[in-house]
């Protein structure tokens, strides 16, 4: 029989070397006596036990009742799924069987820790009437978390939100405590996950988040690692996205989720060949208007007067900050076009009736070059002065369109502009 086992208690996660004293075997037993030793958990794992030594504590006796040994071990750390602890049931064994046994504490291992998580992040607020609707539901999947015995009587759902679970999400300007409901909570064997809805914020960036429990009974207050989440700005609004190479093309730009706003003489507008980052020319800004922070909502909005250019093509605005950070504010992409051309009108006079030389009797047609590819008329506006006319017919070619267009009746004789827009 076992008259004392050291020590008697451990970790689960460390191995442990256990020093058995019995009493009442054999005289004559060695190490070569024992074939085996084990341990069972309480979760009903089992694992191969190493001995190490057996050593005849009374070499003067000859008789079982006398006999007294000590027996060395070495016991595994135990997997996770049994990290939860509790007693551990320890046998040695010889060719005929147990021939003794002792029991061995477990003490619970492990550090509360997120599996992972996601979505990793979330857009900021672009519309403030609609903050709520830019929160995601955020799904953490934790382990060890209360604590790690919960597992082991799927008791860590229950456990955790007694305890006041809740996801801290920090950063310098203010921290936001979530707390998930009971429904928010899923248990299953060895990992819990919690799910709370992000708060919204205004300014783009990341927070660290933390899951958190409170004290209760032995159990300490318990905290997991930091992990990160970021706000990220939404795309901004630009309008319009193209001009003339001739310049003087008024563009308005929106941008979220910045702070500070700079002021108008705090910024620098670069257009860059976005292939070599090559500085090509700069933009006027007209003006710099903002409500950073402002409620749920940081909105910047830039008027910019964007000069001539030598050739067309598609290039990078970048929109800069003069000094300070973030540097760079936000990008966009611009097309320079060659201005249309219109040429070949075949028909340039009519009576005030709208007659013309046509062969329809109401009508006239052009040419215009450097003008996009129609994919009906409704692409197209057409007024002469400012009486409005339609498109009776089109084709494209390479570069531009040719048009046959309706001519209105005029309210008095003279000349008067025919204007086409792509709209």
């Amino acid at each position: 029989s076992v008259v004392g086992a050291y020590p008697s208690d451990g970790s689960t996660d460390l191995s442990h070397s256990i020093a058995v004293t019995v009493q009442y075997v054999p005289p004559a037993f060695q190490l070569a006596s024992l074939t085996a030793a084990q341990l069972v958990t309480s979760q009903g794992n089992t694992y191969q036990v190493d001995i190490l030594s057996v050593s005849n504590k009374n070499s003067k006796c000859l008789h079982n009742y006398c006999s007294l040994f000590e027996v060395k071990f070495r016991a595994p750390a135990l997997n996770e799924t049994d990290n939860g602890g509790g007693e551990a049931e320890f046998s040695a064994h010889t060719a005929a069987g147990v021939v003794f046994s002792w029991r061995f504490k477990y003490v619970a291992s492990g550090e509360p820790e997120v599996l992972g998580f996601s979505p990793k992040g979330q857009f900021v607020v672009s519309d403030e009437n609609k903050a709520a609707a830019t929160s995601r539901t955020v799904t953490i999947f934790l382990k060890n978390f209360p604590r790690p015995g919960c597992k082991d009587t799927l008791a860590c759902k229950a456990e955790a939100f007694g305890r006041k679970t809740r996801v801290r999400f920090s950063r310098a300007s203010g921290d936001f405590d979530v707390t998930p409901s009971a429904s928010g909570m899923t248990e299953t064997t060895g990992m819990l996950s919690i799910q709370v809805l992000a708060p919204p914020r205004a300014v783009a960036g990341v927070d660290t988040l933390t899951v958190r429990a409170d004290a209760e009974g032995d159990e300490g207050a318990v905290e997991t690692g930091v992990f990160s989440f970021e706000y990220l700005a939404p795309p901004r609004i630009v309008s319009p996205v193209d001009g003339s190479v001739q310049g003087g093309t008024e563009v308005t730009v929106k941008a979220y989720g910045l702070d500070p706003i700079p002021a108008q003489s705090e910024v620098l507008v670069t257009i860059i060949d976005g292939t070599t980052e090559t500085s090509l020319t700069s933009a006027n800004v007209l003006a710099v208007t903002g409500n950073a922070q402002a409620g749920l909502i940081s909105e910047m909005t830039l008027k910019l007067l964007m000069p001539a250019f030598t050739s067309a093509g598609v290039f990078t605005c970048r929109i800069e900050r003069v000094e300070g950070s973030p540097k760079v504010l936000t990008e966009f992409l611009y097309e320079y076009f060659n201005p249309p051309v219109a040429s070949n009108l075949e028909q340039s006079d009519a009576t005030v009736k709208g007659q013309t030389a046509a062969k329809d009797g109401a009508s006239t047609a052009l040419r215009i070059s450097n003008f996009p590819a129609i994919a009906s008329g409704a692409d197209v506006s057409v007024t002469f002065g400012s009486e409005k006319s339609h498109v009776l017919d089109y084709k494209n070619f390479k570069g531009g369109v040719w048009l046959q267009v309706m001519v209105p009746p005029a309210a008095s004789p003279g000349v008067v502009a025919l204007t086409v827009k792509y709209v």
